[in-house]
C-alpha cells in the first residue's frame, strides 16, 4: 500500500509538470543552392524544428537535416538541440550541440558542433547571431556568423547573413543576400544569391552562388527562435 501511496504521489507530481511543457512552433525547410562556375557542385538540404517550452523564460529547440552534396557525393545527416533562454518578448540567449553524420562511400566521419547564440527581434527587423567550434577527425574549428532580415510592409522580407569558419588552415567565408515572400501565413519561398571565398596558405578562390527554397512554419511568427546549426550550413555546394 505504502508503494501505491508512493507511485500516486509521484504520478500526480510530475503530471503538472509534463502539462506545462509545450510545443511553441516548428518549421520544415526544402532548399537548393548551387555554384555557378560549377552547377554540379550543388547541394539539396531538407531540414525541419520543433520548440518547447518549459516556462515563460526556458525553452529547447530540437533540429534535424539532411543534406546531399553533388560533386563531391556526400551525405549529411545532423541531429541538433538549443538550451534557449528568452530575456524578453524581443531578445533570446542560448546554447547549441550538433552531431553531424557525413557519409561517402560507405564512410562515415561525424563532427562535435557546439556553441553560443543569441537573437534580437526590433519591429521588422530581426537579428541573428553565433560562436561556435567544430571537433572532428583532424578537422577542429571555429565558426562565427551574424545575419538580418528586415520585413517589408508587402509580406516580402530581406536577409542579409556572413558565415565565417576556420577549419585547420582553410578559411570559409560566405556572404549572402536573400529575398522571401510568403504565399500564405505559414509558408515562405525564397531566393538567395551571394559569394564563397576559400583560403588556404597556397592561394584563396572566390566562387558565386544561387539558391531557392520553401518553408512552412507553425505556432510561433518565426516558428522556431533559432535557425539549424550544421556543419552543411557553412557551404552552399562541393
Amino acid at each position: 500500500m505504502k508503494r501505491i501511496l508512493a507511485a500516486a504521489l509521484c504520478a500526480t507530481s510530475i503530471a503538472p509538470a509534463a502539462q506545462a511543457i509545450e510545443v511553441t512552433g516548428g518549421m520544415i525547410e526544402l532548399s537548393y543552392s548551387a555554384f555557378l562556375d560549377d552547377m554540379d557542385a550543388d547541394k539539396a538540404s531538407v531540414k525541419g524544428s520543433v520548440e518547447f517550452a518549459f516556462d515563460h523564460v526556458f525553452s529547447a529547440q530540437l533540429d534535424i537535416g539532411a543534406d546531399n552534396f553533388g560533386l563531391s557525393q556526400v551525405d549529411n545527416l545532423s541531429l541538433g538541440a538549443h538550451g534557449i533562454y528568452h530575456l524578453n518578448q524581443s531578445t533570446s540567449v542560448g546554447a547549441f550541440y550538433t552531431r553531424d553524420s557525413l557519409e561517402l562511400a560507405g564512410f562515415t566521419d561525424h563532427a562535435n558542433y557546439f556553441g553560443v547564440e543569441a537573437g534580437h527581434g526590433a519591429g521588422p527587423a530581426d537579428f541573428e547571431g553565433y560562436l561556435g567550434r567544430i571537433e572532428a577527425d583532424g578537422a577542429d574549428g571555429t565558426t562565427i556568423g551574424v545575419s538580418g532580415r528586415y520585413a517589408m510592409p508587402n509580406t516580402l522580407g530581406v536577409t542579409g547573413a556572413i558565415d565565417y569558419a576556420d577549419i585547420e588552415g582553410l578559411d570559409v567565408r560566405t556572404l549572402s543576400v536573400r529575398i522571401d515572400g510568403d504565399l500564405s501565413e505559414n509558408v515562405n519561398l525564397f531566393v538567395e544569391a551571394g559569394t564563397t571565398k576559400l583560403s588556404t596558405a597556397g592561394g584563396s578562390d572566390s566562387e558565386p552562388f544561387v539558391g531557392i527554397g520553401g518553408r512552412i512554419t507553425f505556432g510561433a511568427a518565426r516558428g522556431t527562435t533559432f535557425e539549424r546549426r550544421s556543419v552543411a550550413e557553412l557551404l552552399p555546394g562541393f
